[in-house]
């Protein structure tokens, strides 16, 4: 009798839970009607942080100087493919092209239609299907007056939603400014995969030293936080036209990792 074939047990991924904010949309519609859009709340990944990654948990089979040398080789030869006038394919991700955005008139002159090129990207199938991976683990519909767009390591600016203790960081928004009778800005301790659910007040973390304080932007340096998830909390009693508020309003921002300085 034949053999049967071995059949390979199938381990699914885990599903990565994020955060989507909800607001409403000031462009015309056509029907007349409201709209809203949506984003998701994403962190950015870098070569640097993916390498430092696999480095960490000893995933590499080279060190990561040399595979850093080995993207950046193969990144400037993609840039070059692409100045040329190339589709580049970029790995599993999809393929990036030069395109021309919007309508040419008749009288257009090569001039004019070089004013509309524009870079276009295709993605994969493989990029689509790692969609299926996520999941909404919390709608956000921040009030239209205050709301919290981003917040950066003014230090490593590419490392979104990652931050360092003793580091600069940057909280992005409309009308944060903290003032009134009642404001602060807080760090709450979270789990990475947060429920949207904000811990206890008496739990929240004082940020002491506020270096800038504006309707559209919060600098405060980072004050010793254990290593771990956080989310960082602004609360202010101010209008976003600078009065004050009989009672106060509260924002966060998304999950943000928080890591120990560099040694």
């Amino acid at each position: 009798m034949p053999r049967k074939k071995p059949s390979f047990i199938s381990i699914e991924e885990a599903k990565t839970a994020v955060d989507v904010v909800v607001r409403e949309s000031n462009l015309p519609s056509a029907d007349g009607k409201k709209h809203q859009y949506g984003s998701i709340v994403h962190r950015k990944a870098t070569v640097r942080s993916i390498l430092a990654e696999m480095e960490e948990y000893n995933q590499s089979l080279a060190s990561k100087e040399t595979m850093f040398y080995i993207a950046k080789e193969l990144s400037m030869r993609m840039m070059k493919k692409f100045k040329q006038g190339y589709s580049v394919e970029l790995l599993d991700f999809g393929t990036i092209f030069p395109t021309i955005k919007g309508s040419i008139c008749a009288s257009d002159k090569p001039s004019d239609i070089k004013k509309k090129f524009d870079v276009g990207f295709t993605p994969s199938d493989e990029s689509r299907g790692a969609l299926k991976n996520l999941t909404v683990r919390c709608v956000h519909r921040p009030p239209v007056q205050h709301c919290i767009f981003s917040i950066v390591n003014m230090f490593e600016r590419e490392e979104r939603n990652k931050l360092r203790v003793g580091c600069m960081a940057k909280i992005n928004g409309k009308s944060i400014k903290l003032g009134g009778a009642k404001s602060g800005l807080y760090a709450a301790a979270v789990e990475e995969n947060w429920n949207g659910i904000l811990p206890s007040r008496k739990d929240w973390i004082l940020m002491e030293h506020v270096a800038q304080n504006k309707p559209s932007s919060l600098e405060f340096y980072v004050d010793e936080l254990e290593e771990g998830f956080y989310v960082f909390v602004v609360e202010t009693s101010l209008s976003a036209g600078g009065k004050c508020l009989k009672k106060s309003v509260v924002l966060n921002t998304c999950v943000v990792k928080v890591e120990k300085k560099h040694s």
